[in-house]
């Protein structure tokens, strides 16, 4: 009767660490799954907001390369003030 006893508690022992290892790998991966899906979604953020900085860095760039500067001449005010014409 006590070795049936014993492997009785053997088997429970090994039914509740298997329970607790199960219970314990959900409770990592649901805490980490979280915050790797937190960190995909602040790196998807960053990434159209970087395609939106360098389309307008291409249109700035752009609009340099087509803007003709005019020269103009400087003239001094006689008070230290510069005008132009």
């Amino acid at each position: 009767m006590k070795i049936k006893q014993e492997k009785n508690s053997s088997l429970a022992v090994s039914i509740y660490v298997l329970a607790m290892r199960k219970q314990i790998e959900e409770e990592l991966e649901s805490k980490y799954s979280k915050r790797i899906d937190y960190l995909i979604g602040a790196n998807n953020e960053l990434a159209r907001e970087l395609e939106k900085a360098e389309i307008q860095c291409k249109k700035m760039a752009e609009i340099a390369d087509n803007t003709v500067l005019k020269p103009t001449k400087v003239y001094s005010d006689g008070r230290g003030g510069l005008y132009s014409q």
